[in-house]
């Protein structure tokens, strides 16, 4: 087998191993995330069933329902409480939401995984070592030597390509789904100030609230979509080879505070401005982060193109 097919074959094989590895990873990520909701969930539930207990007569309505149709008469004390209330109800809606999300996740991951034999693989990869043992054998000891490194470098090269395409791919749908969730806060704000300085009446209020719930959803798209970009830019972040190194710190912090200060700020109606200046800072932060990977990708191509060239001068030595 000439020295390109044994290097195909070694890049298919050693593409499926990068592929279990990173499955691997992703469902022990995936796992810590669902563990953490979890206890968000937890956390969650003992606040609010300490502020119902403080609360009488509040057991069987909505916090939410309730701090959307505020008069701004009742007891300033109340009102903080049930304010309060309203902003734990909207995390833990989040968190159960998300918690669902991610054990769909972790369901595809393992699914993904049963299909690759890495015994299999190992084994198949053995036998290529050992016929490009062979054919290196009839080389120049330093020719050989160089076109191993080569070898390495270009499936190294192509791996961290893959991962960077996938990470770009996680990122337009995060860009798509906060452009809906913003969409969704700038509606739920006109019917929102409809309802307040105009009178509204029921058919406002009753607009105000499906608006309201549908940016819940929205925010919830978004969310778990800024949460499988930071997945994908972990993976990046563990990619690199001597020559090229992506750093991608920078990548991956923004992803910290994902939405958790927006339930705060956009529970009563004159805050929801708050909320979408917020939204629109994170897409800010997520199209700097596809143009760096743009960069990346585009310095990733230019690398394995070099080896391509310098692997066709040897042979052509």
């Amino acid at each position: 087998m000439e020295w390109q097919q044994l290097q195909t074959e070694q890049e298919k094989i050693h593409a499926q191993l990068r592929k279990a590895s990173r499955l691997n990873e992703q469902n022990q990520l995936i796992e810590g995330q669902i563990k953490h909701t979890q206890q968000e969930i937890d956390n969650h539930t003992t606040a609010l069933q300490q502020i119902r207990s403080k609360l009488d007569k509040l057991d069987g309505f909505s916090f939410m329902n309730m701090i959307r149709t505020w008069t701004g008469q009742q007891d300033e004390l109340r009102a903080e409480k049930i304010d309060k209330a309203a902003v734990l109800e909207l995390k833990l809606n989040e968190a159960k939401k998300m918690q669902t999300d991610l054990a769909e996740d972790s369901v595809q991951v393992m699914n993904q995984l049963a299909q690759i034999d890495v015994i299999a693989l190992q084994q198949s990869l053995q036998q290529v070592y050992l016929q490009k043992k062979a054919y290196l054998q009839i080389h120049d000891a330093a020719q050989a030597e160089r076109l191993e490194h080569l070898a390495l470098e270009e499936i190294l090269t192509k791996q961290l390509i893959t991962e960077i395409k996938e990470a770009e791919e996680a990122g337009e749908v995060a860009l798509t789904r906060l452009g809906q969730a913003a969409a969704s806060l700038h509606s739920a704000n006109g019917y929102s100030t409809w309802d307040t300085f105009l009178g509204g009446g029921l058919i406002a209020t009753h607009l105000k609230h499906d608006a309201l719930d549908q940016s819940e959803n929205y925010l919830h798209s978004a969310q778990i979509a800024l949460q499988r970009f930071h997945n994908e830019l972990l993976d990046v972040q563990e990619m690199s080879t001597k020559s090229l190194h992506v750093e991608t710190d920078g990548f991956v912090k923004f992803a910290d505070y994902f939405f958790d200060d927006i339930f705060s700020a956009w529970s009563v109606h004159s805050k929801i401005s708050t909320a979408r200046e917020q939204v629109s800072r994170v897409q800010d932060d997520v199209h700097n982060t596809i143009w760096r990977l743009q960069d990346k990708h585009k310095k990733a191509v230019n690398y394995l193109q070099s080896l391509e060239k310098e692997k066709e001068l040897i042979f052509n030595h």
